[in-house]
């Protein structure tokens, strides 16, 4: 081998780092904090995690973006739909919508339309390798689409679903009956629970909060994903026995009268004492009451998070969520900036502060330590004991579990409600014919049963599928 040759790896090495180096030094140029650019973020938080996100931006602006020249102005909406209807009207340029963000908190499913009609920044561009190798891989990777793995959502604060359980309830059936808590580890051992519960006490024991991630994470736990993936397409890969094991797990409780849920949350129903647990998200868990309100009366309660239940032979899965920061494209001087926020915001220090104060968790896998983010929340003088335990338990669970968010793709945000609606509201409607038939004198059980055979399950099977199909035809 020649010297030439031998000096071509060094003489392409140091090209690689002058280019990266001048890279670097191009965007230092592109800020000045004698005219400092604005940075429009739009989010959907309120009450406590609006407050701590506010007071992160303002700490930004008076440290990191007073030196470098940023300003971060922050807007909530009042929901996460609300938003991504803001967002998606501004992509689209509808009339009376306002100019694209700098920044917007998204999920997936809404990232990826807004990307069709106006382009997001790829945020390999602002960030490094080494950079994104610090975040947990599940996270970084829900934010990249297509063949070429481009980043467009940058995960800053992520949260997934455990089962939260009104611990004094618990310990009356169990005593009464020995009830162990290891049975409600299976969908299938928490209904037969259910069922016990509902003939000990009369009552419903459980809910489902989130009806399609409990339908997307059932498929993965069952050995498939709900979709299968070609490119920006999907199809429905949702078989007829995978099918029913979801429906034998969910709607024949439902039915029953063992799992019900009448309020628009699970947690609703959590504090009048008419449910005792339910599957919600790790982000909610201040909102798990600590004390039952019913007949005019408060009762004290205390609660339990348990790892997020999985069937019976399959794999454990839970769902990953909480939506990640999109970088509009725009000019080189506000992506850069945008990206300087976004870096100092997912950096350890200000990301555990974030994430202990609101229930969510940090992205990097340095972080990811139940005694980190504790010790914040006693810093920040949180004192909520359901949120504290609802950490310790779902920075537990992902140790063993592996976390699933579902990729986009054309009719994914469609398809999503779907997703949501179809079985409960299955299940509305079978009740409500449950307690007219009753009503006309038939026998409940006898009606129960009618409405739990094989033929009505294929019936919604034929349904669901069949819209999904529909709605993934309809736009192509």
């Amino acid at each position: 081998m020649t010297k030439k040759t031998h000096l071509i790896p060094l003489v392409l090495c140091i090209a690689m780092i002058t280019s990266s180096c001048s890279m670097l030094s191009d965007q230092n140029k592109l800020l000045d904090p004698e005219k400092p650019i604005t940075i429009t973020v739009w989010n959907y938080y309120n009450g406590t995690i609006k407050v701590k996100f506010d007071e992160l931006v303002s700490r930004f602006n008076e440290t990191i973006g007073a030196e470098q020249g940023i300003v971060v102005e922050a807007q909530s909406y009042g929901d996460v739909n609300e938003l991504a209807d803001a967002v998606f009207e501004s992509a689209n340029e509808e009339i009376g919508a306002m100019p694209m963000p700098d920044i917007f908190a998204s999920y997936p499913d809404n990232a990826f339309r807004v990307d069709q009609r106006s382009e997001l920044a790829d945020l390999n561009d602002y960030f490094t390798k080494e950079e994104l190798s610090g975040i947990r891989e599940e996270f970084l990777s829900e934010g990249m689409f297509g063949d070429e793995n481009a980043l467009k959502i940058l995960p800053i604060a992520k949260s997934t679903e455990v089962l939260y359980l009104n611990k004094t309830y618990w310990d009356v059936f169990a005593k009464k009956t020995g009830a162990d808590l290891s049975s409600l580890s299976t969908w299938e051992g928490l209904a037969q629970t259910a069922k016990e519960y509902y003939e000990s006490t009369g009552k419903p024991f459980f809910s489902v909060d989130a009806n399609a991630n409990f339908m997307l994470v059932s498929a993965m736990q069952l050995g498939e994903e709900l979709y299968q993936y070609r490119g920006f397409e999907a199809s429905l890969n949702f078989r007829e026995d995978t099918a029913y094991r979801i429906w034998m797990n969910y709607y024949i409780p439902y039915v029953n009268g063992y799992y019900a849920k009448s309020g628009r949350f699970s947690s609703d129903d959590a504090r009048t004492g008419a449910i005792a647990a339910y599957t919600g998200s790790t982000a909610g868990a201040s909102y798990f009451p600590g004390q039952v309100e019913s007949d005019g009366a408060s009762t004290p309660i205390e609660v339990m998070a348990l790892p997020y239940p999985h069937y019976e032979g399959g794999k454990a899965y839970a769902v990953q969520q909480g939506a990640g920061m999109c970088i509009s494209k725009s000019d080189a001087a506000h992506e850069y900036a945008a990206s300087v926020f976004l870096k100092w915001f997912i950096d350890v220090p200000q990301n555990v502060e974030f994430a202990a104060a609101t229930g969510y968790l940090p992205v990097k896998t340095e972080a990811l330590d139940a005694d980190t983010v504790l010790k914040e929340m006693e810093k920040e003088n949180i004192t909520n004991g359901t949120v504290k335990k609802t950490i310790e338990a779902a920075i537990d669970m992902i140790q063993s579990y592996s976390l699933y968010g579902n990729k986009p793709f054309e009719e994914s945000y469609e398809l999503r409600s779907i997703l949501e609606t179809s079985l409960f509201e299955q299940v509305k409607h079978d009740l409500e014919v449950l307690e007219r038939r009753v009503q006309a004198g038939e026998d409940r059980q006898a009606v129960i049963d009618e409405l739990c055979t094989m033929d009505h399950f294929k019936s919604w099977y034929d349904d669901f599928t069949g819209r999904i199909q529909s709605e993934i035809s309809r736009n192509r």
